[in-house]
């Protein structure tokens, strides 16, 4: 009996030692070279690949001690790109995963940024290549699958700040972003209202990018909208500048006059109606103001010079602002 229980001893004690070994060896650094490496872990990968990912990229010394300081510690690992170097132990790396350490890169998607604005912000985050974006953004395959009829993702992108991480696929996070845009336009009230004018969200959309665009206050959107919506009543074209400079892509340069005379699908000074389609990514206030416009018969607007507007009904007053502001204007800059 004695025998039994001292051979019993002397197993948990054996087995004790080789845990203690194995934690030792785990807890000492493959190397000591510091230079850091992006280990991506997609989501659903097994703790076994992981291990062998690992053990691939040369950042641990065994996949089966790995995994068995995993079991060990029912470790629960985190999908995620993780910046790992080969002087950080089996432990550490274990523990960077459990805890979900991983890189996280934010999307600043500002009101009135266009889709070349938000692909520059997309390659300034590391997210993707600029030019990238933009192949993605005017995907039909990929619109279609969003529900998008348009012929990019231009002002179904609702301005907000995103996180992302790179297990998930880049597809997926940007359907999310547009899913924010289009769950604005899934309540009641605004289906309603939407039907009453004859819009649907494309045309909502278009109309809301150029109001965000002209105006600078939110108090202002509502007046705003009543000007456009007062000259598509009236079968008016809409001059609206940021339209011209949109159709020409040159989002740095002033407007010239020829300009404002040529001919493109976006150009809202020759041709009656609403643009080919948006020309930015309008907040939430600028889309409701499209539904909801001011209860005013105003047809025409100019800046003050300090991001306000007067507002016209008619021609002559509207000249009589226009050179007024105009000249201020150019007397500041002597």
């Amino acid at each position: 009996m004695l025998r039994k229980k001292g051979r019993h001893i002397v197993l948990i004690t054996a087995f004790l030692f080789l845990v203690m070994q194995t934690l030792i060896f785990a807890s000492i650094p493959k190397d000591t070279d510091t230079e850091t490496i992006n280990v991506l872990v997609k989501n659903g990968t097994s703790t076994y690949s992981i291990a062998n990912l690992l053990k691939d990229e040369g950042m641990i010394y065994s996949s089966n001690l790995f995994l068995f300081i995993a079991l060990l510690s029912n470790s629960k690992l985190k999908a995620g790109e993780y910046n790992l170097s080969k002087n950080m132990s089996t432990i550490d790396i274990l523990r960077k995963l459990e805890h979900g350490e991983r890189n996280i890169y934010v999307l600043k998607i500002v009101e009135g940024f266009n889709i070349f604005n938000v692909a520059d912000m997309m390659e300034q985050a590391g997210i993707m290549k600029r030019d990238q974006f933009i192949m993605l953004a005017k995907n039909r395959e990929y619109l279609k699958r969003l529900g998008i009829e348009g012929d990019s993702l231009e002002g179904y992108l609702m301005p907000d700040t995103y996180y992302y991480s790179k297990e998930i696929d880049i597809e997926r996070f940007i359907e999310k972003i547009v899913q924010r845009t289009f769950k604005l336009f899934e309540k009641q009230d605004i289906k309603n209202i939407m039907n009453a004018k004859g819009f649907d969200v494309y045309k909502t959309l278009t109309l809301a990018s150029m109001i965000e665009k002209e105006a600078k206050l939110k108090e202002e959107k509502p007046l705003i909208s009543a000007v456009f919506h007062n000259r598509l009543n009236k079968v008016m074209t809409l001059d609206c500048d940021p339209t011209i400079i949109y159709g020409t892509g040159s989002f740095q340069s002033p407007i010239t006059r020829s300009d404002i005379v040529t001919y493109t699908p976006y150009n809202t000074y020759t041709f009656k109606g609403l643009p080919k389609g948006p020309i930015c990514n309008p907040d939430k206030h600028s889309i409701l103001a499209a539904l909801y416009p001011a209860p005013v018969d105003y047809l025409y607007f100019v800046s003050r010079n300090d991001g306000t507007h007067v507002f016209s009904k008619d021609m002559k007053t509207h000249n009589h602002f226009v050179t007024m502001y105009h000249r201020s204007k150019n007397s500041k800059k002597q």
